[in-house]
């Protein structure tokens, strides 16, 4: 018979370095993926603005614009 090397057998876990590695990873990606959605947020927020603000400026424009229109009669 074969005599088992107690040195050799699996226990078939994982060992702390190879969790700690895997945790490691995660860590990584998550704060990768955290980055990116802080600048698309920002990017969001920013075109938000800018549509406030065109907005604002396209509705000062009608104003006016009916204020000229208001000075002609379209009456038959």
């Amino acid at each position: 018979m074969r005599r088992v090397d107690k040195r050799h057998v699996s226990k078939g876990g994982f060992s702390l370095l190879e969790i700690l590695i895997v945790v490691a990873i995660i860590v990584i990606l998550a704060g990768v993926v955290g980055a990116g959605i802080a600048g698309l947020i920002r990017t969001a927020n920013n075109s938000k603005d800018a549509v406030a603000a065109s907005s604002i400026s396209l509705n000062s424009q009608i104003h006016s614009g009916e204020g000229s229109l208001a000075r002609y009669s379209f009456a038959n």
